[in-house]
């Protein structure tokens, strides 16, 4: 689990500090039947706290011997590629960063973490001494209980005080994949004739771009730790605006057009395209808007921008001889392949043929968006600013910003781009699109209201209208965020925290949609809906439900757990409410 501490934005949210999961979502093309998975990466720092070490002779399958590796091997190999690249004073992806005192883990839940080149390996991590090496780094490996037990986390995390690149084991990635294909509404019968050998296997490419990719955030974090994104603002974004999203469209044609320039005229015609729709789109954004989509460049775009810059400088370079083991490996002599499809990936976000963990009207297709934009505009300012890596490490350039004095288009250059961009013959086309999306993400979202509500199963309402103003905390994803409006935010996708300052906390066990309501200040979700009120009031067990307090209230929930210092609880026939009370109160 991911958590990272932020400010709260400037409106009537009650959140001061929140708390967020950052997950890897499933992609597919809407429009077609092949699914696949796309790395989600952030600069979300945590402080993992290792588990005690067990002692004794330890269980079989539970802490394997210290020369067999259940972590596929492979990672360590490709690892070593990147780090030859940069761990390095003469870095040529990114002058400047050098990580050889970065720390790796590659982890597969459950079952084994592999820490490489950690100044002080936590407790229970042995010394590695099998036939596997990375160079100028230590091995040290742990069977579980892993440091994280969620799938797919592709990060960086705080280990022992020290800022730690974080890969998972292909086949926890996998898992995520094939679970978002089993919750996929298609039939069955769809998704096995579309699924091919090509959706199940793992990119030798991929992975060394995660590699690069993860790495880049622990130098980011290191040389600007103030700058990102503040997922709250994600709260007040019109994430179904037709203009912000026709707009989003054209920029990503207008991006994909300058990066397969040939000659620097169509380069600039795409730029300056590129910068007249952004100008355009941005000038009827709320400003929280803005500052968001600026962060989420900086802290997203530039990472995803590394994975282009590492199939620029690899190109030409022999490759290690482990690698010749990587199944679908072909080398580094021509990576144009891997270039044109972030490329690709790149107009699909834009346009929103891209389907992110099967929600196209929450935030998850914005989030991606960001991801590529800012990989472009990274790339455009190559072309554009030699300066421009040290300067955007500054607390104030934005990448649009840096590119606008680059470019220097005069107003009439942006008003003919602008021009241009909306006489395309899909424009109308675009527009329609985008109107039906944000007519269905308002049915959707009342839809989701309903379910949450008044749908089967009983339902969890934590309500804290009695503690004044609590000083909330959240764990949620924020791939998973869809506004209902100003007062009300539906959270899902993964398992949703919340803490009620010193006087409680909800944690749910299973994902379930979860309202907050910062209204009539409550929080709600349904439990599993197989669970019957007979099995909650067994859970209760002597917990008094007829609306007298209750001191140091523990429950463990089919699905939530819940703590509260004080509290009323009463179970109906569908819900059971807890009402939070400060602790000392009558």
């Amino acid at each position: 689990m991911t958590r990272e501490i932020g400010d709260r934005p400037a409106d009537n949210l009650e959140v001061s500090s929140f708390l967020h999961v950052h997950r890897r979502p499933v992609m597919r093309t809407r429009g077609t039947q092949r699914p696949w998975v796309l790395l989600a990466m952030g600069l979300s720092l945590v402080t993992v706290s290792a588990a005690p070490a067990e002692t004794g002779t330890a269980a079989p399958g539970r802490n394997a011997p210290a020369n067999a590796l259940r972590v596929d091997p492979l990672l360590i190999a490709e690892a070593a590629e990147v780090w030859a690249l940069i761990a390095s004073p003469d870095n040529p992806v990114w002058p400047g960063w050098d990580a050889a005192s970065t720390p790796l883990l590659f982890y597969l839940p459950g079952v084994q973490d592999v820490l490489i080149n950690h100044p002080s390996p936590p407790e229970g991590f042995l010394p590695y001494d099998g036939p596997v090496a990375f160079p100028g780094g230590r091995i040290y490996i742990r069977g579980e209980p892993t440091l994280i037990e969620w799938d797919g986390q592709n990060t960086s995390y705080d280990i022992e005080g020290t800022t730690t690149l974080v890969v998972a084991d292909p086949l926890s990635n996998l898992r995520v994949q094939v679970s978002s294909l089993l919750l996929d509404e298609r039939a069955a019968d769809e998704k096995i004739q579309g699924l091919e050998f090509a959706d199940l296997a793992t990119d030798p490419y991929d992975q060394l771009a995660t590699v690069a990719h993860e790495a880049f955030h622990v130098y980011q974090s290191e040389r600007a730790p103030d700058k990102g994104a503040n997922e709250m603002l994600l709260l007040q974004y019109p994430v179904l605006s037709v203009q912000n999203n026709v707009g989003f469209a054209l920029e990503g044609t207008a991006l994909a057009e300058a990066l397969r320039a040939r000659d620097d005229a169509a380069f600039r015609r795409g730029a300056v395209r590129w910068l007249a729709v952004r100008q355009d789109r941005r000038a009827s954004l709320p400003p929280a808007a803005v500052e968001y989509e600026d962060g989420g460049e900086f802290t997203e775009g530039l990472a995803k921008y590394v994975e282009y810059r590492l199939f620029q400088v690899l190109e030409g370079r022999p490759s290690g001889p482990a690698m010749a083991w990587a199944q679908g490996f072909e080398g580094y002599a021509d990576l144009t392949r891997q270039r044109e499809s972030l490329i690709d990936q790149l107009v699909a976000h834009m346009s929103g043929a891209a389907l992110v963990n099967n929600d196209p009207y929450g935030t998850a297709p914005l989030r991606m968006r960001l991801y590529y934009s800012g990989m472009a505009a990274g790339v455009l300012l190559d072309r554009l600013s030699p300066t421009w890596k040290e300067r955007i490490l500054q607390p104030e350039p934005s990448l649009t910003s840096l590119a606008e004095e680059a470019l220097q288009p005069t107003p009439a250059e942006l008003e003919q781009a602008l021009a241009a961009a909306r006489a395309d013959t899909g424009y109308a086309a675009l527009v329609g699109a985008k109107s039906r999306l944000a007519e269905a993400g308002r049915a959707r979202i009342a839809a989701m209201l309903a379910a949450i509500e008044d749908g089967p199963g009983i339902a969890l309402v934590v309500d804290y209208s009695q503690l004044g103003s609590p000083r909330l905390g959240m764990a949620f994803t924020p791939f998973g965020i869809t506004a209902v409006d100003d007062q009300r935010t539906i959270f899902g996708q993964a398992p949703v925290a919340v803490a009620f300052g010193e006087d409680g906390q909800v944690q749910q066990t299973a994902p379930s949609p979860l309202l907050r309501d910062t209204g009539r200040q409550q929080v709600r979700f349904r439990l599993p809906s197989n669970v019957t009120r007979t099995e909650v009031a067994a859970t209760l067990g002597a917990t008094p439900v007829g609306g007298e307090l209750v001191a140091d209230l523990a429950v463990e929930l089919p699905g939530a757990s819940l703590t509260a210092a004080l509290a009323r609880v009463t179970l109906g026939e569908r819900e059971l409410v807890v009402v939070l009370h400060e602790a000392g109160s009558d």
